[in-house]
C-alpha cells in the first residue's frame, strides 16, 4: 500500500532537485556574451537610458527601502527619484547648472551631492559615479577590479567624494549579450546598499 505513495513522492523530490539545478544555472547568460572590449564600449556609449529598481539602505542613521527611478538624458544630465509607497525620499537632478537634491520638500544645490545627502539624511552613496556603476563600469576611480569567466566586472572598490570606501559587487546580470547589471550590493565599513534592477529601457 505504501508503494503508490512513495513513487509520487520520489518524483516530486526529483522535480524539486531538477528545478533547483535550473535556478543555479540561470546565472549564465542565455545569449553569447559580447567580448570584453565590445561590451564595455557599448556600455560606455549608453548616454540615454532609464531603469527602475528596488533599493534597500542599512546605515547607522536609519534603514530605508524604496523604489528607484533613474533617467539618464546625456553623459552629464540625469535625474533620480527614490520613493516609498509614493512618498519621495529624495530626488536628485544633475544638469549644466550643477546638482540639486530635494529632501522632505526642500531643495538644496551643491557641487558635492554625496556629502550633501550624508549631511541631510545621515546616509550616503557614491552619487557622482552612479551613472557608471549602475551600468557595471568602474570608471577611473574604480580599484581592485575583479572579473568573471565571461570578462564581466563583478566587483571593485570605489572611494566617493566624502572619502568613504565602497565595495561594489555585481551578484547577477540580465541574460542578454550586453549583460546589464541586475543585482548590485554596495558595502562600506558601516553601511550596505542593495539595488535590484527590475527593468532597463
Amino acid at each position: 500500500m505504501a508503494q503508490p505513495i512513495l513513487r509520487p513522492l520520489s518524483v516530486s523530490i526529483f522535480l524539486l532537485w531538477l528545478s533547483g539545478c535550473t535556478v543555479l544555472q540561470q546565472q549564465n547568460p542565455d545569449q553569447a556574451p559580447l567580448n570584453v572590449s565590445e561590451r564595455e564600449q557599448q556600455l560606455a556609449a549608453m548616454q540615454q537610458f532609464s531603469l527602475q529598481a528596488s533599493v534597500g539602505v542599512k546605515s547607522p542613521a536609519e534603514s530605508i527601502s524604496g523604489n528607484l527611478r533613474w533617467q539618464q538624458q546625456s553623459k552629464t544630465q540625469y535625474s533620480a527619484r527614490l520613493s516609498n509607497l509614493g512618498i519621495s525620499l529624495f530626488e536628485l537632478t544633475q544638469d549644466s547648472n550643477g546638482s540639486e537634491i530635494r529632501i522632505k520638500g526642500e531643495s538644496y544645490r551643491a557641487a558635492d551631492t554625496s556629502t550633501l545627502l550624508l549631511q541631510l539624511s545621515g546616509w550616503s552613496m557614491p552619487l557622482q559615479d552612479m551613472p557608471l556603476w549602475l551600468r557595471g563600469l568602474p570608471g577611473t576611480n574604480g580599484r581592485a577590479i575583479k572579473r568573471d569567466e565571461f570578462g564581466r566586472i563583478v566587483a571593485f572598490n570605489l572611494t566617493d567624494s566624502t572619502g568613504i570606501i565602497w565595495q561594489l559587487e555585481y551578484q547577477s546580470f540580465f541574460s542578454d549579450s550586453l549583460a546589464l547589471p541586475k543585482r548590485i550590493v554596495l558595502s562600506s565599513s558601516d553601511s550596505q546598499i542593495k539595488v535590484v534592477v527590475r527593468s532597463w529601457q
